[in-house]
């Protein structure tokens, strides 16, 4: 038996996944414009011809990584929230900002790309961006209006909570030593508390 037929061959899934894998690391790294086709492909151990075979060409290649990361990124969130066990509807706030930044210390790099779109991303990157903002300022104004009923325009509430919490996630991968997660779900467990207190719920 030679070394060849011992190793068990890579199968067409694998190989994308290990492709895209590369990219991610590319990009996250240097940006779009770095991840060439010969340097992706000499990344990954394939030849260039394997590239255009499994993604057409480097547009399919970008894509491809955007939709997948999407996908891992709303699937992370929308499993870690529906496990939530809260026993009032404004502790919602405080468990889904816990679940985002377990996310984020789990794939860094995925949320990493929709935090801080890097240089030269295509379309596809500020569109799933978009969608994905949008379903988080639903789930938030629906939160709003179970936990504060009272809450006037709750729609751009749910903006302001969204872009605060957004900027509190880029905090946390850009100085991880100070902005810690015990000093970042302290802070929201804070104002939580405050919003939730008989004196300005019934102002």
């Amino acid at each position: 038996m030679t070394a060849t037929t011992g190793r068990k061959r890579m199968t067409g899934e694998d190989r994308r996944e290990q492709i895209l894998d590369v990219l991610l690391e590319i990009v996250d790294a240097d940006g779009f414009p770095a991840a060439t086709p010969r340097r992706v492909a000499e990344a990954a151990g394939v030849s260039r011809a394997v590239l255009y075979q499994q993604f057409g060409d480097m547009g399919g290649l970008c894509v491809a990584l955007v939709d997948r990361e999407f996908a891992r990124m709303r699937d992370q969130f929308a499993h870690g929230v529906a496990a939530l066990e809260v026993t009032e509807p404004s502790a919602v706030f405080l468990g889904a900002f816990r679940v985002a930044l377990d996310a984020l210390a789990a794939a860094p790099a995925t949320w990493r790309l929709f935090l801080f779109p890097p240089q030269g991303a295509p379309p596809a990157l500020h569109a799933r961006l978009e969608e994905s903002e949008a379903i988080i300022r639903a789930f938030l104004r629906h939160g709003l209006e179970l936990a504060f009923p009272d809450t006037p325009d709750p729609e751009y509430v749910a903006r302001l909570v969204h872009v605060s919490g957004r900027e509190l996630l880029r905090m946390r991968l850009e100085e991880p030593e100070n902005a810690t997660e015990k000093r970042l779900l302290a802070l929201i467990d804070h104002l939580v508390a405050q919003a939730s207190a008989p004196e300005v719920r019934e102002r």
